[in-house]
C-alpha cells in the first residue's frame, strides 16, 4: 500500500457530525460583558452530536438566532501583544485523564449522554473531549444555533466534569473565496471564539483550536502554515477576551510522512515550519500543545528505527509510533518553548473492516488493554512534559455498528458494556 494511503487511514481516528434543535433564548453578545483510504477520507473530530450515519436519532429543527454585532472586539490583524492577556489562573496541577467521547446535542440524547458520563466517572477519568463545529453553531454569519452544544455542555458540566472543546470546520461563508488564505477574514473567527468563550465561561476548561490542519481537507483543500498561524492567533484573542482561565490548546496534528499541501504534511516537519514561521511567534498564542498518536499495531514502547516492532506493515515511520511525541517536544525545545503537551488523541484499535485499518486484526483485545495503560503510563511517569491524555476513545460504538471503522477504537461495546480496555484503564487508576 502507498504511504499516503495508509496515512490518511490514521486520520479516520474521528468523524465529524452535526446537531440540530431549537433555542428560544437570544445568543449573548460576543465580547461584551466528531478514515478510509483513498483521496476523499472522511471528516475528521469528535462531536457532540450523532454523525450522518445516526442521523435517524436526532429530532427537532434548527432555529436559527440572530446576535447584535459585537462592539469591542480588535481586529486579528491589529491586535494587542497577547502576552499582556494571555495569563492563565486556575491551572489543574494534576494530570488529566480525559476520554474522546460522543455525545448527543439533538432533543433526544439526554439518555445516552447520562450514560456516557457514568462510563465516564466511573472509569476515574475527569476530562473528556470533543468536538464544537464552527459550520453547524454559526451557519451564516450573525445566526447562531447554541442550542445542541448547550444541552451537552451543560450535562458533562453538572456532572463534575472538566471539558476540553476541539473547534474546527469552517462554513462555508467564512473561507477566503479566491483559496489564496484559509479564512477571509480572521476577525470572523475571532468573533465566534470570543462568543462562545463567553457563552461557555466557566464550564468549559480548555478550548482546543482545530483539529489535525496539517490535512488539506480540514483546511479547504491546501495546508499552509501561515494559515494555521493566523487562525491559532485570531482564536486565542477571542477567548482571552471572554475567559481568562481557560486553557488555550494547540490544534493536534495528524501523524504522517507525506508531503504534499494538497494532500497533507508530515505532522514533525509541519511543527517545525509553524515554529520558524516569524520567528516561533506561534508560542504566544496557546497555553498546551496538543498532539495526536498514531500507533497502528506497534506497542507503545517502540520506534523506529532503533526499536522498531516487529508486527508486519505500518511500522517503517516514525508516525506509526507512540514515541513520536518525543520528536515533536524535540522540536518545541529546539525553538525554546517548554509549553506543556496534551495527547489529544491515542488508541489501538482491534480487527477493522474498513479499508485502510488492516493492521487491527493484530491488536487482540487484551494488546489494546495493554497498550493503552502503558502508554499513559509513559506519558505521565516518563514524560514530565505531558500533562494530560485523551484517549480515542469511550463509547462511539454506540453510535455505530461494529462494521464501521470507529467501532472497534472504543472501549465500551455498542451495548455500553465494558471491554478489556475499558477495564484495565479503570484498573489503572485505582491502582
Amino acid at each position: 500500500m502507498r504511504r499516503w494511503l495508509a496515512v490518511l487511514a490514521v486520520t479516520g481516528l474521528l468523524i465529524a457530525c452535526a446537531g440540530g434543535g431549537n433555542d428560544t433564548t437570544p445568543a449573548p453578545t460576543a465580547g461584551v460583558p466528531s478514515t478510509t483510504t483513498g483521496t476523499n477520507p472522511p471528516e475528521s473530530g469528535a462531536s457532540a452530536t450523532p454523525s450522518d450515519q445516526t442521523a435517524t436519532e436526532q429530532t427537532g429543527t434548527t432555529t436559527a438566532q440572530r446576535t447584535p454585532p459585537a462592539t469591542n472586539i480588535p481586529n486579528a490583524t491589529a491586535a494587542a501583544d497577547p502576552a499582556a492577556t494571555s495569563s492563565v489562573e486556575g491551572r489543574e496541577s494534576d494530570f488529566a485523564y480525559g476520554w474522546n467521547v460522543a455525545l448527543r446535542g439533538d432533543d433526544g440524547g439526554t439518555e445516552h449522554n447520562e450514560r456516557a458520563i457514568q462510563a465516564v466517572q466511573d472509569s476515574g477519568f475527569g476530562w473528556v473531549r470533543f468536538q464544537l463545529e464552527w459550520r453547524q453553531f454559526q451557519r451564516q454569519r450573525g445566526s447562531w444555533d447554541p442550542l445542541p452544544m448547550d444541552r451537552v455542555i451543560d450535562q458533562a458540566h453538572e456532572a463534575g466534569l472538566n471539558i476540553l472543546v476541539v473547534v474546527a470546520k469552517a462554513p462555508e461563508w467564512a473561507l477566503d473565496q479566491n483559496g489564496t488564505d484559509f479564512l477571509a477574514d480572521y476577525h470572523e473567527f475571532t468573533q465566534f471564539m470570543a462568543f462562545v468563550a463567553d457563552r461557555y465561561r466557566g464550564k468549559v476548561q480548555a478550548w482546543e483550536i482545530w483539529n489535525e490542519q496539517n490535512l488539506a481537507h480540514e483546511m479547504a483543500g491546501t495546508v499552509r502554515v501561515n494559515d494555521y498561524f493566523n487562525l491559532l492567533r485570531a482564536g486565542h484573542i477571542g477567548v482571552r477576551l471572554s475567559d481568562q482561565n481557560a486553557l488555550v490548546v494547540f490544534g493536534g496534528l495528524t501523524p504522517n510522512g507525506v508531503n504534499d499541501q494538497a494532500i497533507a504534511i508530515d505532522d514533525l516537519l509541519y511543527l517545525e515550519r509553524i515554529y520558524a514561521y516569524r520567528d516561533g511567534q506561534i508560542a504566544l498564542y496557546f497555553d498546551v500543545l496538543g498532539v495526536h498518536l498514531n500507533s497502528t499495531h506497534n506497542p507503545p514502547d517502540t520506534m523506529w528505527p532503533d526499536n522498531p516492532s516487529d508486527q508486519d506493515g505500518w511500522n517503517d515511520h516514525e508516525s506509526f509510533y507512540f514515541r513520536r511525541a518525543e520528536q515533536l517536544r524535540e522540536v518545541m525545545l529546539a525553538h525554546g518553548d517548554e509549553s506543556p503537551m496534551w495527547i489529544t488523541e491515542f488508541g489501538w484499535t482491534t480487527e477493522n473492516q474498513s479499508a485502510g485499518y488492516e493492521y487491527g486484526v493484530n491488536n487482540s483485545e487484551e494488546d489494546v488493554a495493554e497498550y493503552l495503560t502503558r502508554a499513559l503510563e509513559i506519558a505521565r511517569d516518563e514524560w514530565s512534559f505531558v500533562t494530560g491524555a485523551f484517549v480515542w476513545n469511550l463509547n462511539w460504538s454506540t453510535l455505530s455498528t461494529p462494521d464501521q471503522e470507529i467501532y472497534p477504537w472504543s472501549a465500551l461495546y455498542g451495548d455500553w458494556s465494558p471491554r478489556p480496555a475499558y477495564l484495565a484503564l479503570q484498573a489503572f487508576l485505582k491502582d
